[in-house]
């Protein structure tokens, strides 16, 4: 049991040490910050990194200023191509695939957009398999150099055996993604929620975040939100925490696919609006036409959008009172296409949450796309460190 502890220590003081390198990225950042940021001694850290560095995951660089006056120490940094992941991102409307190098780049990338029609997993998988064998030309490193790949998609999945519990957008129910990924790649698949991976990336991207309570709610073909308590995901039953797109916000609404009245996805996805709109006899085929009619302050697009912004009040202040994080990032493809949405929904929450939770909130649009790309990349990494740290110590 001593024995064991010891190595848990071990193990937890390496993987810190590993963490201030690698936030500290482009910071100068010394053996002797280290020891004072962590208070454990000079010979430990030095033993900690000399490990480090033995395994490609560390590399001295130039002289920095220490604490003591007039001595200098060699500055460290992650090792660019100490560990290299892939990440896959699959959604009703594209699949995004990169490659990310250990300094959190990402060095090459390519998304392709699918058609509107059901697509069997294997036609999916095929897709991503020849995507990952063109970026793999476009990189500077052997492909034999990538470690694992981190897959996210939309829908409910088992992080832990990698299986699609189901992903309704396909009509895919409890396939066993991840092995079948594995045959194609030939490395460690890391699978997840494609909104739980988003918010990952969104959290290394802002690394304040990792110390507060965040909520993330994108807005796109779906609806759909991820929850982080300071830095650790929650996940609830069968991983399915934030699941928030059949949230009813309108009892007497708009009929959904699953069987219920006035869900959130009958209301604020692009499709819905779409739909909305041709119920009420006009021709609209792209939702881009809507934001420019909007624009133009056409009466008919003007109060449908209020109604919209309406809508998402509710929402976000429902993750108000459920989540309470003082933290809430609003993005998807709505979003970042239509801000407009977004300032008059955060304008109608002043009459909707007390003033005592409406002050220290942070409510903040998203500006970024492809993070539940970069999410699974991330995710892939997180997961190949901890097994290197764990052969290591």
């Amino acid at each position: 049991m001593q024995s064991q502890n010891q190595q848990n220590i071990k193990f937890n003081n390496t993987k810190l040490v590993l963490k201030i390198i690698k936030d500290n990225y482009n910071a100068d950042i010394s053996r002797a910050d280290i020891a004072k940021i962590t208070h454990m001694s000079a010979t430990s850290i030095s033993r900690i990194v000399d490990i480090l560095i033995s395994e490609s995951l560390v590399k001295e660089g130039a002289y920095v200023n220490s604490d003591r006056v007039g001595r200098k120490g060699t500055g460290l940094k992650a090792n660019d191509d100490g560990l290299i992941t892939a990440g896959v991102s699959i959604d009703s409307d594209n699949v995004s695939m990169c490659i990310m190098d250990f300094s959190d780049r990402i060095i090459a990338s390519r998304t392709i957009a699918l058609e509107y029609r059901p697509y069997e997993p294997e036609e999916i998988l095929n897709l991503i398999g020849s995507m990952y064998r063109f970026l793999c030309l476009e990189i500077p490193y052997a492909k034999e150099q990538i470690e694992s790949v981190g897959i996210s998609c939309i829908g409910n999945i088992d992080y832990k055996k990698n299986i699609i519990y189901f992903a309704p957008q396909f009509g895919w129910s409890n396939i066993d993604f991840g092995e079948r990924a594995g045959h194609i790649f030939q490395k460690p698949i890391f699978m997840e929620n494609d909104i739980k991976a988003a918010i990952m990336s969104l959290v290394h991207q802002e690394k304040k975040y990792l110390k507060e309570d965040v909520t993330y709610l994108s807005i796109g073909t779906g609806v759909g939100s991820a929850t982080m308590f300071q830095g650790k995901i929650a996940r609830g039953n069968n991983n399915a925490f934030g699941e928030v797109g059949h949230v009813i916000i309108q009892p007497k609404g708009r009929k959904c696919d699953c069987g219920q009245r006035g869900c959130v996805q009958t209301t604020l996805t692009r499709n819905s609006l779409i739909e909305e709109c041709r119920e009420e006899g006009h021709n609209i085929t792209r939702v881009e036409q809507i934001y420019e009619l909007y624009r133009s302050k056409t009466d008919w697009t003007v109060k449908l959008i209020d109604k919209t912004a309406g809508d998402l009040a509710v929402l976000i202040r429902n993750l108000v009172y459920m989540y309470n994080t003082n933290y809430i990032l609003i993005g998807g493809a709505m979003i970042m296409d239509f801000p407009e949405l977004f300032e008059l929904a955060k304008e109608k929450l002043t009459g909707l949450i007390h003033t005592n939770l409406l002050s220290d909130l942070n409510i903040i649009r998203v500006k970024t796309r492809n993070n539940s790309m970069a999410g699974a990349a991330f995710i892939a990494q997180a997961n190949s460190m901890h097994e290197r740290l764990l052969e290591m110590v």
